[in-house]
């Protein structure tokens, strides 16, 4: 280990390069790692504190990363040789209290760079390298703010020590350097430092001229059978805040040893994490019923107002609830990998141990130990997560098991508890719609909505709902979330016998007086990431929590407008999603067994698959009236829908803070049971008018028809004529769709795709634009 430390602990003092001592790596080999960071960075917890690790691996490391750093002093961890993928979920790799940044290399193997930085810590990315790889370095530089200073901080990778990145690093250096108060770099460079060539003088030149300095230290990579070299470099912009640098060997990560830095910059203190919680374990359910009986809920009754009626009901049951679960804060805590024991952790131990004599003496008998303690270590490790995953799931619910194996990283992303983002304006982009329909084009649509003859069927009215009805729908919520009103399913269920008439004659009070509650209209909005570091407002995705009794109306509606369009034949046949008996599985089939049929009739088929931009929240709220009017409903309840649609207000909020609430011009509301029904209406207009083949899923359309080989272009002109058909119906009704995210392709036999020349084959358009083939797809259904 080289340091670079201060005579005495105060945090106030600090260094020259002057005052440098020097202690063998070898010295701390036999100790953890996240032994020797807490020794490092005991008296140095106000400051930063950085380490970087060549870790060949997360996934293959990952519990070596949550025992090594397990330390709270630790700020940020500077990964080189991530070797992440795109297909890997962040959430799979956590560090407890961190969260991950990534540039992770594609197209090959190894590579990538990552930095895990505290949850609490802002920070936006500056620069990171392209992803497909180039055989060129990679970079990762993210800002990060503390108080008054700006910080670059990053991570650096050379894949090999022929790469010359030199001109490339010093841009990188020109361009972001100057614009920020201080510079850290850290990283596996690939160029040997305690050489006196080409690549260590230009190094050196291009860090003094930009006036950084290269920390010194003894040499970073140890590999077997060979001289160690001085790879791995700690650059900074001043010597005079670093109060404590050097390295400490991580045999359980690779041949490099890990690099630490303390550097005088103040850190702001996580913020605990305290949530309003009802603690419905410890509830008396049957003082609970008998308190909830004596309430007179017939008050209720005297109210005709719809929403004067929701408010009495949400304070009655609240006051229920704060005599016998009231509110109290819980302090969130991100806990460590509860099957990562203390023996395990003293087997990674004696695997270091074994690596670290096999790298000094490098015998078979030495390599055969330590390759025995590594594979036991990862089988150990191994079979303790698989037992404290069967243990967990083993007697839990459908809601329990999805939200754990949420928590491993399998099924949906979650939510970001923490974005770099301004919320507002991530807020006003959600509720704002890409495009909005001039009145003149709007009035013209309506017109032509208004002149189409209604379908051969009685008119659509509500019929009142049964308390049974109302306990289906109940039964069939499971989403614990809690929307605006604080009113969860934990409060209704409990006392439902009791409340059950009540609930009952609010939902059919919505439905006589063509009214939808004003406060079950206002959504609190999760920002999902489409991609692990979104860094646009367009990369996130919304999702909606809407409160759960209007969950609970609208699925009352759902069954009783799904069964009218359903008997009268009024949804397409060839629209699947959110149908009984019209899943992904047929919308797949449909088009597969096409191609097939296609294929033994010697043809080949051209599929095209279009890409709606944003399309559930461009649906104009009166053209989806318009519709709903032609399929024969009746004034109430298009009434009701438009108090449904109309007047919502949404508010992104994460853990630690919320947006300001903006109005809903656009859209079927996110995460409403009605909402895929509602749009499914609203794109069948369009797919009466097509004539080639096609099928929809939701928001996604597949065009296709076939034709012999020497006739692609006939089939092709086809397509194209289908798609002036729908970019005059998205002009008319609002939709966007993105011809550079919308592709095609040639399917048919290998003997019928050779006699195709698709250099000379006529291309598939869409407004002057072409849609590129592409020789795979994957159908999003």
């Amino acid at each position: 280990m080289s340091t670079y430390d201060s005579a005495n602990s105060d945090d106030d003092t600090y260094l020259s390069c002057s005052s440098i001592g020097s202690i063998s790596s070898c010295d701390l080999s036999y100790v953890q790692l996240s032994s020797g960071l807490n020794t490092e960075f005991s008296n140095c917890r106000k400051s930063l504190n950085v380490v970087h690790i060549n870790a060949q691996s997360i996934p293959a490391h990952h519990s070596d990363m949550l025992t090594s750093f397990d330390n709270n002093n630790i700020h940020a961890v500077l990964v080189s040789e991530s070797w992440l993928k795109p297909s890997l979920d962040s959430s799979l790799y956590p560090l407890p209290g961190f969260q991950l940044i990534r540039n992770d290399r594609v197209n090959k193997g190894g590579g990538g760079v990552a930095i895990y930085l505290r949850s609490h810590i802002p920070y936006s990315i500056i620069s990171k390298s392209p992803s497909e790889y180039s055989g060129k370095a990679e970079h990762l530089l993210i800002e990060v703010r503390l108080g008054h200073s700006r910080i670059l901080l990053g991570v650096y990778y050379s894949p090999s020590m022929t790469v010359n990145y030199f001109d490339s690093f010093e841009k990188l250096l020109d361009d972001y350097s100057p614009l920020f108060d201080n510079t850290i770099v850290m990283g596996d460079f690939n160029t040997c430092l305690l050489k006196n060539d080409s690549r260590s003088k230009s190094l050196h030149s291009i860090v003094t001229s930009k006036n950084l300095h290269i920390l010194p230290s003894d040499a970073t990579h140890h590999p077997p059978n060979s001289d160690p070299t001085f790879l791995d470099l700690i650059i900074v912009s001043s010597l005079d805040l670093v109060i404590k640098h050097g390295q400490l060997a991580a045999d359980c990560f690779s041949y490099h040893d890990l690099l630490y830095l303390s550097y005088k910059i103040r850190t702001p203190k996580p913020k605990k994490r305290t949530i309003l919680q009802r603690n419905f374990k410890q509830v008396d359910e049957l003082q609970l019923c008998e308190d909830a009986k004596a309430i007179d809920w017939a008050q209720l009754n005297d109210i005709d107002d719809i929403d004067e009626r929701v408010a009495l009901f949400n304070s009655l049951l609240t006051d229920l609830f704060d005599k016998h679960a009231p509110l109290r804060p819980v302090h969130v805590k991100q806990l460590p990998a509860p099957w990562l024991t203390d023996d395990i952790k003293r087997l990674m131990s004696k695997r270091d141990h074994a690596r670290f004599r096999y790298k000094k003496q490098p015998t078979e008998e030495h390599e055969r130990m330590y390759k025995e303690l590594r594979n036991r270590c990862n089988r150990v490790c191994r079979d303790a997560k698989r037992r404290h995953i069967h243990k967990t799931i083993e007697n839990c619910d459908n809601s329990q098991l999805w939200n754990f194996l949420k928590s491993l990283g399998i099924g949906k992303t979650k939510a970001l508890s923490n974005i770099n983002t301004d919320l507002t304006a991530l807020n006003k982009h959600f509720s704002t719609p890409p495009l909005i329909l001039n009145d003149q084009i709007k009035a013209t649509t309506l017109s032509h909505l208004s002149a189409m003859p209604f379908p051969d069927c009685p008119s659509f009215n509500f019929k009142l709902v049964s308390g049974r009805d109302v306990k289906r729908c109940i039964s069939a919520i499971t989403s614990k979330a809690v929307g605006i009103d604080d009113i969860s399913a934990s409060m209704v269920n409990p006392i439902l016998d009791v409340i059950l008439p009540h609930i009952t004659n609010l939902m059919n009070l919505s439905l006589l007086s063509k009214s939808f509650p004003s406060l079950w209209k206002n959504a609190f909005v999760l920002p999902l990431p489409k991609v692990p570091n979104p860094t646009s407002l367009s990369q996130f995705r919304p999702i909606s929590i809407l409160p759960f009794l209007s969950k609970v109306l609208e699925r009352l509606v759902f069954e009783q407008f799904s069964s009218f369009l359903s008997n009268n034949d009024l949804l397409n046949p060839l629209q699947s999603g959110f149908r009984p008996g019209h899943s992904t599985v047929t919308a797949l089939i449909k088009v597969t067994d096409d191609i097939r049929s296609n294929i033994d009739k010697q043809h080949v088929t051209v599929l095209a698959l279009l890409d709606f931009s944003n399309a559930f929240n461009t649906v104009d709220f009166d053209l989806l009236i318009g519709i709903l009017r032609t399929l024969n409903v009746s004034p109430a309840v298009t009434s009701w829908f438009e108090s449904y649609l109309k007047g919502r207000k949404q508010c992104v909020r994460t853990d630690s803070e919320s947006s300001t609430w903006c109005p809903v011009l656009a859209g079927v509301p996110q995460g409403g049971v009605l909402s895929p029904l509602l749009f499914s209406l609203f794109i069948n207009i369009l797919a009466n008018k097509l004539t080639s083949l096609y099928h929809l899923y939701a928001d996604d359309l597949q065009l296709y028809t076939s034709a012999p080989p020497e006739h692609l272009n006939s089939a092709i002109s086809l397509i194209n004529t289908n798609l002036e058909i729908i970019s005059k119906w998205v002009k008319s009704f609002g939709l966007l769709l993105n011809p550079t995210k919308s592709q095609a392709i040639v399917f048919g036999s290998s003997r019928m795709l050779r006699k195709i020349d698709f250099a000379a084959a006529m291309r598939v358009r869409y407004d002057q634009s072409d849609i590129p083939y592409v020789t795979s797809v994957k159908i999003s259904a």
